[in-house]
């Protein structure tokens, strides 16, 4: 067997490739990342193969991005292309020297090693849905977060402008008070504003703030006042409408997506479309799983152990896994201990114990992890425990 390491990089990535005996047939391969790059490694490969008579079998670190093109390729053109995490060839590269020396050169040889040593090895499988479904819903993620930094931007904006109405609470992120910012975006436009205009956005709903109550609030305001304070307020009320409708629209297709998968795991109380997605998208496909630990680990829930003599003890949770779907698992164990009368239980038997709200959270969702396990093999529906 011939076993290739590819240190993946941005413009160019090193390969090492050495043979089930320790011989090293390249360990100082460049490819650079675009399609001669490809081609020209696909060739090295094929002639290796020819003149061996053995077959290739890759292996990469799992790093984002940028493995996505070349592992593309190599998947197109037949190979078998094994993914580690990057923290895997770290410890592994610890074991086999005590030099501290890392280079792309180094590094793409301790891939090939790693892959050559690993007699448990298994090839990743993948599905475009599951793929499409993980990009989609870490889009959506950040789309929240570019909205929340938003909504930050707007509360200083109108602390600092119109300090008497930033008071009012959530009045301020209602839909009609941003249109009546977006167009009167100071106290000073809003006092000058006929109390009939005003009606026109704010309407005539208990709940809303009076038209007279904020024509009177910008005339005593203290805010300080600037036409690029104004110009700035408006654009990013513009921007929060932007954000807005493209989450919709995210949202959307997560939901088109969802109903084409017909995922269990939405059956149990309290995973909505939304968090079931995430879920979902992260864990990919669960064949990749042979049991629940494994599945644990991949999530990083698991606790770390120390065992020396005849001490042994356990420590923290590792959280080296996905922290996309360990942050899903943590919010859904606390919306399953809520609407699932097994989990509601289990919750209220773990506080009895005496153990911290944070505590009984990580054994609901180490519980909730194992369910979903034998939901998604077994692709059955949840039912709740009689």
């Amino acid at each position: 067997m011939i076993y290739v390491g590819v240190d993946v990089a941005k413009h160019k990535h090193q390969v090492a490739i050495i043979d089930d005996k320790g011989e090293i047939h390249e360990d100082n391969l460049v490819v650079v990342n675009n399609k001669s790059g490809f081609k020209k490694l696909y060739e090295i490969l094929c002639r290796i193969e020819s003149h061996t008579e053995q077959e290739c079998q890759i292996a990469m670190e799992d790093t984002g991005h940028y493995n996505l093109p070349i592992l593309q390729f190599l998947k197109q053109m037949n190979y078998r292309v094994y993914r580690y995490n990057p923290i895997l060839i770290k410890e592994f590269s610890k074991v086999h020297t005590l030099r501290k020396t890392k280079t792309d050169k180094t590094d793409a040889m301790v891939i090939a090693k790693k892959l050559m040593s690993d007699f448990e090895k298994r090839e990743q499988l993948s599905d475009r849905t599951s793929a499409e479904l993980k990009e989609l819903t870490r889009y959506r993620q950040r789309l929240g977060k570019h909205l929340a930094l938003l909504k930050t931007q707007y509360t200083r904006m109108l602390e600092k402008s119109f300090p008497e109405l930033a008071a009012y609470g959530q009045i301020r992120y209602s839909k009609y008070m941003m249109e009546l910012l977006k167009k009167y975006p100071s106290p000073k436009r809003i006092a000058a504003a006929y109390e009939k205009t005003l009606s026109r956005f704010l309407g005539v709903s208990s709940s809303q703030i009076r038209p007279d109550t904020i024509k009177q609030l910008a005339k005593e305001s203290i805010g300080y006042h600037s036409e690029i304070t104004e110009f700035e307020l408006t654009q990013t009320i513009e921007q929060m409408y932007l954000y807005e409708k493209q989450i919709k629209e995210v949202d959307k297709r997560i939901q088109e997506m969802m109903d084409t998968l017909d995922s269990p795991i939405v059956t149990i109380p309290g995973i909505s479309y939304r968090l079931g997605s995430v879920i979902i998208a992260e864990i990919g496909n669960i064949h990749n799983f042979n049991n629940p630990g494994q599945l644990l680990a991949f999530a990083g829930m698991e606790p770390s152990i120390y065992q020396s003599g005849k001490y042994t003890g356990a420590g923290k949770m590792v959280k080296r896994g996905s922290p996309y779907l360990r942050w899903a698992m943590y919010h859904a164990s606390r919306l399953v201990a809520i609407y699932s009368p097994t989990f509601k239980a289990y919750y209220e038997k773990k506080l009895s114990e005496g153990k911290h709200y944070n505590v009984v959270l990580s054994h609901i969702a180490k519980k909730l992890m194992r369910v979903i396990f034998y939901l998604m093999k077994s692709d059955e529906d949840y039912k709740e425990a009689r």
